[in-house]
């Protein structure tokens, strides 16, 4: 309840999915959006960043992308960047070079094979993660972060390592939170 009122309070949608992989209980608020599908957006970019890593199309988390100097609307977008800063500022120009080398086929495989939400035919290789084309739920989001903390999903263990060390935002001597950031 006190989600829902700093949802109202706000004026916004959302739902909220909280799952134990320990006991397998789950709470989620607004059930019935949590099972609607939207863009992925930037979340996207966890499965992105190992599919590349996987590829070999980054080598790891200090792989450069030389800015090209056009300025865009994001400010600390218009630098050079490295896998990591790219993945912590959610750099779209540097996830489109990556999508251009992985190539539409690629992900064809990895989305099917992971079962990654519903790509919708044909779609443009630099923006569906943007543009709507891919959608995926909020149950299913929970789903696929699962498989990945428990190492489930075909990728190697390099590429596990590096998504890991890119992902940390916060480490204490009690917890460490991984997180991606994102709009949509």
């Amino acid at each position: 309840q006190t989600l829902a009122a700093l949802l109202a309070r706000q004026q916004v949608q959302g739902s909220m999915v909280i799952a134990s992989l320990k006991s397998g209980q789950t709470f989620v608020h607004d059930d019935v959006r949590a099972g609607q599908r939207f863009s992925a957006a930037s979340t996207f970019k966890i499965l992105n960043t190992l599919i590349a890593l996987q590829e070999g199309v980054v080598a790891g988390k200090d792989s450069p992308f030389k800015w090209d100097g056009q300025v865009r609307s994001v400010a600390n977008w218009n630098q050079d960047q490295t896998l990591e800063s790219a993945f912590q500022r959610s750099c779209v120009w540097c996830y489109q070079q990556l999508a251009t080398e992985i190539g539409a086929q690629k992900y064809r495989e990895y989305l099917h094979d992971i079962g990654f939400g519903q790509l919708q035919e044909p779609f443009n290789t630099t923006t569906f993660w943007l543009d709507g084309s891919l959608q995926i739920s909020a149950r299913e989001q929970v789903a696929f972060l699962g498989q990945l903390y428990q190492r489930r999903l075909p990728f190697s263990p390099a590429a596990y390592d590096t998504l890991q060390a890119i992902m940390l935002v916060e480490k204490t001597a009690d917890y460490a939170l991984y997180a991606k950031t994102g709009l949509a």
